[in-house]
């Protein structure tokens, strides 16, 4: 083969060369606002290297928080955080080994008593009676004495060690009397906020939430008031018990409690913010539209006129904003003009658990939005100064949760001490909601029949339980989860504990029960419903529910006269409460069952166990019998042969035939 023919078989292969062009450029990460670059910025700022102006490098690896992160609320610390933060407020360092292993055990009764979060009479009163024991080793926090030529640093060592010794003196308490103590707040530099407003105030106000007193009551800060009063060198310190939302309690109830607080010689004032803040509200639209306020001030007299002038009535009024400022004064004392300060005022400080309202008093006080409020606990961060006039300034200091002796978890939650959205544990305060709150007046707010369980079955009989109320409320909202569409427990939770928490679902808790004159007993639950027995009516209901009521009344043609809502109820057809069917007894009374319309069909329906088993059991009862011819005559016929085969065979034969 010659070089030519070899050559076009064979032909040389071409170098590659570039393509024309731009050259291809890799794309960079659009998003500059990522996680992963805020995590990587944030270290890189906090280990920034400084330069001295004398040339020395100096950086560190502390992490500098702002101020409104020092002052958060921390109630709740896991094993970890708690040693960690003790750790550092004795200022130990610590090295890390290898291969060591250390455990942090946590110590000391934490855990609720039983599953539901509820306490039987017993343990109940075994409780009482440690409580009562311990009450005077519940202390708050003292500020250690400091003088002006102590540094900076020299006080907050001081306070940071007497603080420590507090929360290991409370430690102690829980853990060798096996208590269970409230979460209470942790953080040094909220109770910073409270030694700085009790120091500089003459006259301390602790509001508390009328629908509970002596939750709120801190009886050892009263006791911290009168400790830095000195009334030689004229600092003179008072106390006053402001009982807030005074307008949830109707008139025994308010008189109850007004006679405990004189038998203790409790300073306290009715007072409710709200209803003030709505006054000021009508008034201010009045003056827009330019009304006149006459109309106002005829049913604010119709409303004094009902009661009488006498004392008892003067003991249990719900004061006016007016009111309220003329007692602040007339109950502070009186303090001597200091010559290095001319221009000092009368200084009265709020103080109270979070969300009991001292915003909104403050609010009803200026008469303007000076104070923002809000219906998450623990919106003041730092206390706040306002001129309430020329000669008084009001201080507000942030929620404090102070330390307290706990029956189970969920009853901070029912306080509204616990926020509602971060809540776990959804079962207990709802248990505490179902024990309190009676099982038809949950029926007529929500419009909903609630099933409960027999005992023989695991229920309670008499009231429903957490879960038996939290399915039929979610299904009756539709509220289900994904999948197999199972009642959305949570979520209705939620709903419940807020409900319970503003006022519509509405508890009021009875003063002590006087054994002697120095003994009191907490009252039992029997004595807390009949307590509350008189605002679970017809009246207390919302005004929607309440137009569905009448309305069903109007279509049975019963009388409101004689509607019970406890025992009539069940007899009306209403939003998703459905009556059953009306059947006399043998002593012609009329009775009547109700069930509720769930959604997700019938296996949905909350029904008892037992229910069912007897429904298969009697189930015979409706069988219609059929007659058919009996086996031994049908034998006879067929000539008793095996199979039958002759007269298959006798039948394919005639077919056969026939085709």
């Amino acid at each position: 083969m010659s070089g030519e023919n070899k050559g076009a078989l064979h032909p040389e292969q071409k170098k590659w060369k570039a393509p024309k062009g731009p050259k291809p450029v890799h794309h960079k990460n659009k998003n500059l606002i990522g996680l992963g670059r805020s995590i990587a910025n944030q270290r890189r700022m906090e280990n920034q290297i400084e330069f001295l102006p004398d040339g020395e490098m100096r950086f560190t690896t502390d992490k500098k928080e702002a101020n409104w992160v020092k002052l958060r609320s921390v109630t709740q610390e896991n094993s970890l955080d708690e040693f960690l933060n003790t750790a550092q407020l004795a200022d130990t360092d610590f090295t890390a080994e290898k291969s060591q292993q250390v455990k942090i055990i946590k110590v000391g009764n934490t855990s609720i008593v039983n599953q539901n979060g509820l306490l039987t009479a017993d343990e109940m009163i075994e409780m009482r009676k440690k409580h009562q024991l311990f009450e005077n080793r519940l202390t708050i926090p003292r500020r250690p004495k400091w003088s002006k030529e102590q540094s900076k640093l020299q006080i907050e060592r001081q306070e940071n060690l007497s603080f420590l010794d507090w929360r290991r003196d409370l430690a102690a308490l829980t853990e060798s009397n096996d208590l269970l103590l409230t979460p209470f707040e942790r953080n040094l530099e909220v109770w910073r906020q409270l030694w700085r407003v009790v120091e500089r105030c003459d006259l301390v106000v602790q509001i508390v939430d009328a629908r509970n007193p002596l939750f709120f009551r801190s009886v050892d800060l009263e006791k911290y008031v009168n400790d830095l009063s000195d009334p030689e060198s004229g600092h003179t310190k008072k106390n006053l018990l402001l009982v807030n939302k005074s307008d949830l309690l109707n008139r025994n109830q308010r008189l109850a409690w007004a006679e405990y607080f004189k038998l203790r010689n409790i300073n306290y004032v009715f007072f409710s913010a709200a209803k003030a803040n709505e006054l000021l509200e009508k008034e201010k639209e009045e003056l827009e539209y330019g009304v006149s306020s006459e109309q106002v001030e005829e049913d604010e007299d119709e409303e004094e006129e009902e009661e009488d002038d006498d004392e008892t009535n003067e003991s249990i009024r719900i004061l006016k904003i007016e009111e309220l400022e003329e007692l602040f004064l007339t109950e502070a004392p009186e303090f001597e003009q200091n010559p290095d300060y001319p221009d000092r005022k009368l200084q009265i400080g709020l103080v109270g658990y979070p969300n009991v309202g001292k915003s909104s008093t403050i609010n009803a006080l200026v008469g303007s939005k000076k104070v923002s409020v809000s219906a998450t606990p623990g919106k003041t961060k730092h206390f706040q100064t306002i001129n309430l006039s020329q000669d008084v300034v009001l201080c507000d200091c942030p929620g404090l949760v102070f330390p307290n002796f706990a029956y189970t978890n969920g009853e901070l939650v029912c306080n509204g001490v616990l926020p509602i959205d971060q809540l776990r544990e959804h079962i207990p305060p709802v248990a505490l909601v179902c024990q309190r709150i009676p099982k038809y007046y949950l029926e007529a707010v929500y419009g909903i029949h609630i099933p409960i369980q027999k005992i023989e079955d695991g229920g309670n009989g008499e009231y429903p339980t957490a879960r038996e109320l939290l399915n039929a409320y979610a299904r009756a909202r539709g509220y289900m989860t994904q999948g197999f569409g199972s009642a959305d427990e949570p979520r209705a939770a939620r709903y419940i504990l807020k409900d319970y928490v503003n006022g519509k679902l509405l508890f009021i808790n009875p003063p002590p029960i006087a054994i002697d004159e120095e003994e009191w007993d907490l009252p039992n639950l029997q004595d807390s419903r009949e307590f509350n027995k008189d605002i679970y009516g017809l009246h207390s209901l919302p005004e929607t529910r309440q137009k569905q009521i009448l309305q069903a009344l109007h279509d049975k043609s019963i009388p409101i006269d004689e509607f019970d809502l406890a025992n009539d109820l069940s007899k009306l057809n209403f939003s998703m409460h459905i009556g059953g069917i009306e059947t006399k007894t043998d002593d012609g009374k009329i009775e009547g069952g109700a069930k509720t319309l769930f959604y997700g069909g019938k296996q949905a329906a909350l029904e008892s166990a037992g229910d069912d088993l007897d429904r298969e059991f009697f189930k015979m009862n409706v069988v219609e019998g059929k007659f058919n011819t009996p086996f031994h005559k049908k034998s006879a016929e067929s000539g008793n042969k095996k199979h039958n085969k002759k007269n298959k065979k006798q039948e394919k034969k005639i077919r056969v035939v026939g085709y």
